[in-house]
């Protein structure tokens, strides 16, 4: 009797030893995210959303390619980009049907066609501080041609904010805006003509001409570059490009439209293939609705690994409806590629 029970626990703890050997072996296995999506434009399916919140968007392999790796902390997200690469970034997921449930399908075929499904998802509103914390492991030292910008805050431009030929200002209906679309398209911010390709006269608001915020890794140095435009009409063409070692805590621009950089460090002194936790704790500023000018200010604290870096006061954001939005992957990369690990991601609105 022994002998079967000691058989039987001996079975069981081999059984046991198998499965988690099992277990073990779908741990730290990489696997592609091979799907792609417009964070504007499309209505996710379940199967394209990760983690039921974020989109992939960008170029598709080889150039861009993004792994999901799981651990027993949770998944790791390795970030590669070529040097012919424009982007291969995480973006919350607006068109998911969780946020468009309420909205009629007429209404979300509307959406689609002016670039706009992220009106529906809140992710923080200017006058209002958000703080994101999320970990990055940079597998590589900087050498010249690589780096790239590894997380970015991106303005959600009203874009059926127009300005007629006589320089009037107005919100059109989306179905009229749509209509308009028959006989006018846009190049950046300006109004053409379909019958004869030429500006009529009409400008529609776009862009700032880049990202609100931009943490760079570069062989020179890291740093977070931040922008702000009071202008109701953003106006693309122009855009403000503030450089580390030049214009740390000094505001560059003109026209209502301003940047600086809060924050750099020497590449030679960020570690390699270690984990860095970022916190950015931002105070958006409050703008206008009515005319091109700021009403509150705002600023931005920076911590790495637990030290603050960075703590600047002014003005940072765009003057539209909807607040900014958080991605973090790979965008404009150097010609030799980026890569970037990235991790645990946690967004707090606070009202």
């Amino acid at each position: 009797m022994k002998r079967v029970y000691l058989c039987f626990f001996m079975l069981i703890a081999l059984l046991s030893c198998a499965q988690t050997k099992k277990q073990s072996k779908k741990l730290n296995v990489e696997k592609e995210i091979t799907s792609r999506s417009s964070a504007q434009k499309d209505v996710a399916s379940a199967s394209d959303i990760v983690d039921g919140r974020f989109i992939v968007i960008g170029n598709r392999s080889p150039s861009g390619i993004v792994t999901r790796e799981e651990t027993k902390k949770g998944p790791i997200y390795h970030f590669k980009a070529t040097g012919d690469a424009n982007r291969i970034e995480f973006s919350p997921c607006f068109g998911s049907k969780e946020n468009l449930k309420d909205i009629s399908q007429e209404e979300i075929e509307l959406l689609k066609k002016i670039k706009s499904a992220y009106e529906y998802d809140d992710e923080g509103q200017y006058g209002e501080t958000v703080t994101y914390e999320w970990e990055a492991r940079f597998p590589e030292k900087m050498i010249e041609g690589k780096g790239g910008i590894f997380a970015q805050w991106h303005g959600r431009p009203d874009r059926t904010l127009v300005k007629d030929p006589k320089g009037n200002l107005q919100y059109l209906p989306k179905e009229k805006f749509v209509a308009m679309l028959d006989t006018v398209y846009f190049e950046k911010n300006v109004g053409m003509s379909i019958k004869d390709n030429k500006p009529n006269g009409w400008f529609v608001d776009n862009s700032a001409g880049g990202p609100i915020a931009a943490f760079h890794f570069r062989p020179d140095y890291m740093y977070l570059m931040v922008r702000t435009e009071a202008n109701r009409i953003s106006n693309p063409t122009f855009k403000v490009k503030p450089k580390p070692g030049i214009h740390l805590n000094q505001l560059i621009g003109k026209d209502g439209k301003y940047g600086t950089i809060v924050f750099e460090k020497p590449s030679s002194e960020v570690p390699i293939n270690e984990w860095i936790k970022f916190k950015v704790k931002i105070k958006y500023s409050k703008y206008s609705k009515i005319a091109d000018e700021v009403l509150k200010s705002g600023g931005i604290q920076v911590w790495m690994n637990g030290e603050k870096v960075a703590d600047w006061k002014g003005n940072i954001g765009k003057n539209d409806l909807h607040g900014p939005y958080f991605k973090y992957g790979i965008y404009k990369p150097g010609k030799l590629g980026f890569k970037v690990d990235c991790k645990k991601l946690i967004q707090t609105i606070n009202r």
